[in-house]
């Protein structure tokens, strides 16, 4: 070479260099005002193909931007500008050379703000990017159940000759987010299978692998991962114990208690295959048993049963047996709180303080289901509580118990009611009357079914209107849940109430229960106070005049002093009567003449040693015969029938008149009384004496002259005598008739 084309290619050298000098200080600048089209690549997929560049946007993506791919083969001065508003474009493989090394950077011609660029050197020949390895394919071991062998073929968009270096992922089927790799020195140069170990026996598996050429650096120029495949590991001898619990349960053909054994299915790693056949023996009266169950996972064995030892197999092996002591009887856990947040449960206990148990195993089933319920075992080393989460459903109610587990048995249960979260009830009680009165009801209604609550009642309450529809509303809050009855007072007689009752919960208030209407009595109480009136005056009058009766004679004498004698008399005074005092009644002269003489009455000696009973008359005038003292009849003489006359006879009322004559009368000796007046003169002397009713009043009977005991006792006061002497030529007829009564 010529000195000057050495000249020549130097100063083009120095050109090249201080425009690339240029340029990375351009590009440092651009880095710093972080707007620059970051990530420029360039790549192609086979040696024929064209080559594809990509970048990414500039920082600020709300202005909308238009880019400049620029493309320069080193050491030449021809530059490509490719203008482009995306953020990739093609360059045909024309423009390029084998072996050449090109620079390729981008502007970005933005209407605000600065341009931005960023620089990528490459030669055409090592920006091949391989395809993805296909018929990538996997099968277990059989002498290895911990390893599967995976086999897959070379892309075909690369030379034979071209060495390749490879990278494999694997996960568990189901992990979408954990991808484990193999490193890439582990597979080898040029290989096409490859053996992973160490994984769990019976566990299916997902893997990928993808490749580039041997030492390349560039993620980007590594092939894209190829599509996933699945795989299985074989089957092993299970581990583990089975997770065994009980429940008892009353059998419906014999009433008998059973019992059902239950456990929960292993996990596919402790399974480690196919689970073919559990195998149960139990103690059931100290005779060993044994059992053989094909399907998971519950067993149903007498009430008597105590120990009980469940063991799953499969194809290669079995668990180990897990024991389960039905023996009850030992120290419960007490104290048991549930507290419900965001449809969880947090249960806690207190352990017992007599023993240590083993383990503790919290039960919860869904009250009024056929579900199996489910439970779950703390060890003992734990802090007494457990949360219950994701497993429990809203609105619903659970029942929670906690059993204490030791070697030789059990201890408990102690159990709880509870809701994971609580929600108002979706109806309301339903009311029946009891009973109605005039100004209450008492009402009765039904508990509302537990799978319309949705929550704990705390309180029901009470709606009573007046009229349907008014707005006199009657409430009658917090009646407590534990109730089913309640009178409800102060109403209206005779008026028409409409009541529906409503329940609720910590949530509120829950939906209206069914209308019923009812009616109270009307007002009885003025006919019943009239009708207490009229028997307590009927019963004092008839314990009044039991009492005057009893007590007659006492009464008469204690008011004799307080009283007119009058008052007291059988027989009334001729001096009360108004007859004889009347002004209205003027005396005529000539009424004594008017009055006949009655012949003198003959007087007839009695012995008083001959006890004789007047005769008396019957209500027909009959004279009855008497009977002497020693029960013998009488017969009785005419004079005796004459003389013993009382309805013709004188009175002492006859014999006081005559000693007082009304005024005017000069002689009233020349008036007297006839007892053996004839009945034609007695009829009209009646038609012309006037009587009223004071004499009326006191007409008395025979029964009662003779039986009269006070009247006889006190006959000088009432007969008027005084001090008048007791001689038998002074006294008339009836003094006379007087002395034969006493006699």
């Amino acid at each position: 070479m010529s000195r000057l084309k050495r000249d020549e290619v130097i100063d083009s050298n120095m050109r090249i260099v201080f425009e690339v000098l240029l340029v990375a200080a351009v590009l440092i600048q651009d880095v710093e005002q972080t707007d620059a089209p970051q990530d420029l690549f360039c790549f192609r997929w086979d040696k024929n193909s064209a080559v594809t560049c990509n970048w990414s946007l500039c920082a600020d993506t709300q202005i909308p931007t238009n880019y400049t791919f620029f493309i320069q083969e080193e050491g030449s001065i021809h530059l490509i500008q490719i203008p482009t508003s995306l953020t990739s474009l093609t360059v045909d493989r024309k423009n390029f050379t084998a072996g050449s090394t090109y620079v390729a950077w981008v502007k970005a011609n933005k209407t605000q703000g600065k341009d931005c660029s960023t620089r990528l050197e490459f030669i055409i020949d090592d920006i091949v990017k391989p395809l993805a390895p296909t018929d990538v394919l996997g099968e277990h071991i059989l002498d290895n159940p911990k390893a599967i062998c995976i086999s897959w073929r070379n892309p075909s968009n690369l030379d034979p000759f071209i060495n390749l270096q490879f990278q494999l992922q694997f996960r568990e089927l189901g992990n979408v987010t954990l991808w484990n790799e193999v490193l890439q020195d582990e597979i080898g140069i040029c290989a096409t299978h490859y053996e992973l170990e160490g994984l769990q026996p019976f566990t299916t598996y997902e893997f990928r692998i993808q490749c580039a050429k041997e030492g390349e650096t560039n993620r980007r120029l590594w092939s894209d991962w190829s599509a996933v495949a699945r795989a299985s590991t074989g089957e092993d001898t299970p581990v583990g114990y089975l997770d065994v619990w009980f429940v008892q349960q009353l059998t419906t053909s014999d009433g008998l208690l059973a019992v059902t054994v239950l456990w929960k299915p292993l996990d596919r790693n402790q399974a480690r295959g196919t689970i073919r056949r559990y195998s149960v023996s139990y103690l059931d009266r100290e005779v060993t048993k044994n059992a053989t169950v094909n399907i998971c996972c519950n067993i149903s064995l007498p009430g008597t049963s105590q120990l009980v030892n469940v063991i799953a197999y499969n194809s290669i092996g079995a668990t180990q047996p897990a024991k389960l002591n039905l023996i009850q009887g030992h120290p419960a856990p007490f104290n048991l709180t549930v507290q419900s947040a965001n449809r969880s449960l947090l249960v806690s206990w207190e352990p017992p303080t007599s023993t240590t148990p083993d383990e503790f195993v919290v039960e919860w089933h869904r009250m009024n289901s056929e579900r199996i319920p489910n439970w779950k075992k703390i060890p003992a080393a734990n802090a007494p509580e457990m949360k219950i989460d994701d497993v429990l459903a809203p609105l619903l109610l659970y029942k929670i118990s906690v059993y204490a587990r030791y070697q030789g048995g059990l201890g408990g249960p102690v159990s709880t009611l509870a809701y994971s979260e609580e929600g108002v009830p979706l109806a309301g009680p339903k009311i029946s009357i009891l009973n109605i009165s005039h100004t209450g009801v008492t009402l009765m209604w039904e508990a509302i079914p537990r799978e319309q609550q949705q929550g704990f009642v705390r309180y029901y309450t009470l709606y009573a209107v007046k009229k349907p529809g008014g707005e006199d509303r009657h409430k009658a809050l917090n009646i407590s849940h534990t109730v089913n009855r309640y009178t409800l007072l102060h109403l209206v007689p005779d008026t028409t109430y409409r009541i529906w009752m409503t329940a609720s919960t910590s949530v509120g208030e829950g939906c209206t229960g069914p209308y019923l209407n009812f009616k109270t009595k009307g007002s009885q109480i003025a006919l019943w106070m009239l009708v207490v009136m009229l028997l307590g005056s009927g019963l004092v009058g008839i314990i009044t005049v039991l009492f005057c009766r009893h007590c007659q004679q006492r009464i008469q004498s204690c008011g004799s002093f307080y009283l007119p004698l009058w008052c007291f008399q059988r027989i009334p005074d001729p001096k009360n009567s108004r007859i004889g005092h009347s002004p209205e009644l003027n005396y005529d002269p000539n009424y004594q003449s008017m009055i006949e003489e009655p012949d003198a009455p003959k007087v007839e000696e009695i012995e008083n040693e001959d006890k004789v009973q007047v005769p008396v008359t019957n209500s027909d005038n009959v004279k009855v015969p008497v009977t002497n003292s020693d029960n013998m009849q009488v017969p009785l003489s005419h004079s005796d029938y004459s003389t013993l006359t009382s309805d013709t006879g004188p009175s002492t009322e006859d014999q006081y008149w005559t000693k007082q004559p009304p005024p005017g009368v000069d002689n009233p000796e020349e008036v007297s009384n006839s007892v053996d007046e004839k009945p034609e003169d007695q009829a009209s002397s009646s038609t012309r004496l006037i009587t009223s009713g004071y004499e009326k009043h006191f007409m008395p009977s025979q029964e009662v002259l003779l039986n009269d005991e006070w009247q006889l006792e006190n006959r000088d006061d009432w007969l008027g005598k005084g001090d008048i002497t007791d001689d038998v030529s002074t006294l008339g007829e009836c003094d006379i008739r007087e002395s034969q009564y006493t006699t």
